[in-house]
């Protein structure tokens, strides 16, 4: 293999890789979870919503969703005890996955493709972690 191919097909391990993933996935949590906890109604009416599909005790868990998602997103943007922050959105995207939206399919209207994707980037910071540019990273070094 040329120079050139070996270049393009071997990784380099850049940690600035897991940091962009790690902040937007963030952002996007934070995102969904501050809606559960603070937008309008909220988390009555997500615990509501909770409670019209059977899932008790509704909002007990509206509250653990939102800051899981609210609190596991600052996280993952500080990667800040980011394997535990990861654990917990893996719980949270297997459950959303599982009794929201799986009987819709994987695309269209309801489809679970954007959970699988966040389920995928949060297994990939539970099993690598935080990387270079993190405060685990620097905890780790003290």
């Amino acid at each position: 293999m040329n120079e050139t191919m070996k270049k393009i097909c071997t990784s380099n391990n850049n940690p600035l890789g897991l940091l962009a993933v790690r902040v937007v996935m963030g952002i996007i949590f934070i995102g969904h979870g501050w809606g559960k906890l603070f937008a309008e109604g909220n988390p009555d009416k997500f615990a509501g919503w909770l409670g019209s599909m059977g899932i008790e005790p509704s909002y007990i868990l509206a509250l653990c969703a939102g800051a899981a998602e609210t609190f596991g997103g600052m996280m993952l943007i500080a990667g800040l005890f980011t394997r535990l922050a990861s654990l917990s959105l893996v719980v949270l995207m297997l459950v959303a996955i599982g009794f929201v939206h799986l009987d819709a399919g994987m695309f269209g209207k309801g489809g679970y493709e954007f959970q699988l994707l966040l389920l995928a980037g949060v297994v990939m910071t539970l099993i690598q972690g935080a990387g270079k540019y993190s405060i685990d990273e620097m905890l780790a070094n003290k």
